[in-house]
């Protein structure tokens, strides 16, 4: 329990302190007359390089890390891959570390600067979000959740690059960018229908307009059983996303992946983020005016949002396309920080911290002492000690 809160605590301190200073150090750069600084600054560099060696000592946390772990040190001491639905970009680059031998740390160090890497790139032209980026990570779920779920985290980095490319009108890269996320993860042949939303003629609308929408999906996310009426009239996309056995579940009459969660602070803190996202996006768009992608990240955060409380009674199966956005509604969420920051906006401010910074410690606290797994997903292990 004491190495976890110290490795979380003290990253997230050595990352924000680091990403606060670079932004400084480009404002007065820029208040020069200069230019923006490089996207390999060497606070970036650093940053980078604590976020690998975190993730890579890494060890024993949660299933899916214990998955991907004995796939590839199976895969080295047998010579065969022992699991043929990965995906073939994923199975391509597992094989071919395990084949040179590589330590297991070299391979989750390989993803998780692929994660880390992509979302800096995609916050190059916002380095004040850094700061935020990192305490919102590591003292929030973000990161607990990435270094489970390696290839979604990957494809979430991924789409908050592409977001640019949506705005920029790039419909040939993003498409070519969808199919090598694609290799990565089959769910992301939903990013092909995603280009076209943010280019919906829609004006602004008022702020009610999308917390109506949110409260409709959180009551109707109360009852579930609507769910297999859209089951019934699927048909056969469930089989492309991958998710054929439990639209097969859901064909039959098993209910047993649609229940009635309890609304605790896991599901209800991100409901009130999201909400004051909502209240303080005209502020933050007048902050931003020249911020070309601020529209769709917001518009993106808010069917995030919608999706995840709509299915949020259901399998979490059912809830991991929407999860695709979760980055997305991170960058929002530290937009929202900086903009309560800048305004002297303490108390909102300080609401927001409490939203978002309990769930590492609130996590840690109650895997110390519920115990009954060693898979704790919380709990920070290292094959160093």
């Amino acid at each position: 329990m004491i190495l976890s809160l110290i490795v979380y605590t003290l990253t997230a301190a050595a990352m924000a302190w680091l990403g606060w200073h670079v932004s400084r150090r480009e404002q007065r750069l820029m208040s020069q007359g200069g230019g923006e600084l490089p996207f390999a600054s060497w606070e970036i560099i650093m940053a980078m390089l604590i976020y690998v060696a975190v993730s890579s000592a890494r060890w024993l946390t949660s299933w899916d890390y214990n998955m991907y772990y004995n796939y590839y040190v199976s895969m080295q001491s047998l010579g065969e891959y022992s699991r043929a639905n990965f995906e073939p970009g994923f199975a391509w680059i597992t094989k071919l570390m395990a084949r040179l031998g590589l330590h297991f740390a070299f391979y989750f160090a390989f993803w998780a600067i692929v994660q880390i890497s992509l979302l800096f790139y995609a916050l190059r032209h916002r380095k004040a979000l850094l700061p935020w980026l990192a305490l919102c990570v590591f003292l929030g779920p973000y990161y607990i959740f990435w270094m489970g779920f390696v290839r979604q985290s990957v494809a979430e980095a991924m789409f908050v690059v592409m977001v640019e490319l949506i705005i920029r009108r790039k419909f040939w890269i993003y498409l070519l960018m969808s199919i090598v996320a694609m290799s990565i993860h089959k769910m992301c042949v939903l990013f092909v229908p995603l280009y076209f939303v943010p280019l919906l003629p829609l004006r602004d609308v008022k702020r009610w307009v999308p917390i109506a929408l949110i409260m409709v999906c959180v009551v109707l996310g109360s009852f579930p059983q609507w769910i297999k009426l859209l089951f019934d009239r699927l048909g056969s996309m469930a089989d492309m996303l991958g998710y054929g056995h439990y639209y097969r579940l859901f064909m039959s009459d098993n209910m047993e992946y649609a229940f009635r969660a309890v609304i605790g602070p896991a599901r209800l803190f991100p409901l009130l983020t999201c909400l004051c996202v909502i209240w303080y996006y005209p502020g933050i768009k007048r902050m931003h005016p020249h911020d070309a992608c601020l529209p769709a990240l917001y518009g993106f955060s808010v069917l995030y949002m919608g999706y995840i409380n709509l299915f949020a009674n259901t399998t979490q199966y059912l809830t991991r396309p929407g999860e695709l956005l979760r980055t997305v509604f991170l960058v929002m969420v530290c937009y929202t920080f900086h903009y309560l920051w800048r305004e002297r906006k303490w108390l909102p401010l300080g609401a927001m911290a409490v939203l978002n910074f309990y769930y590492v410690y609130y996590e840690i606290f109650k895997a110390y002492h519920i115990g009954g797994s060693i898979y704790m997903p919380e709990l920070y292990h290292t094959f160093l000690l």
